[in-house]
């Protein structure tokens, strides 16, 4: 199946959640606290699993997944720059 088949059949099922959402058939809601952080963290996974991890999409994960935390109120600030260092350190072992 093509990618445009995939994306327009995804297109579809989310206009039938929407209306049913609208008409009050079913209480749809696909929007959660820190929802958009999926716009770092989905292509980070998708970059990860058809380049392998790189140094620049285990950043943009971590970075997504760190604000993602940050949304529900978990305090990180202590953990940051440990983290980031241990993920740079990681993606410069596993460059190649």
């Amino acid at each position: 199946m093509s990618n445009r088949k995939i994306f327009g059949f995804i297109l579809i099922l989310l206009g039938v959640f929407f209306l049913l959402n609208a008409t009050g058939v079913i209480d749809v809601n696909i929007f959660f606290k820190g929802w958009w952080t999926l716009f770092l963290i989905v292509p980070a996974l998708v970059s990860m699993s058809k380049q392998g991890v790189t140094t620049g999409n285990l950043i943009l994960l971590v970075i997504g997944g760190l604000l993602l935390l940050r949304e529900y109120d978990v305090d990180f600030e202590g953990y940051l720059l440990p983290g980031v260092l241990i993920v740079l350190g990681i993606g410069l072992f596993l460059k190649r």
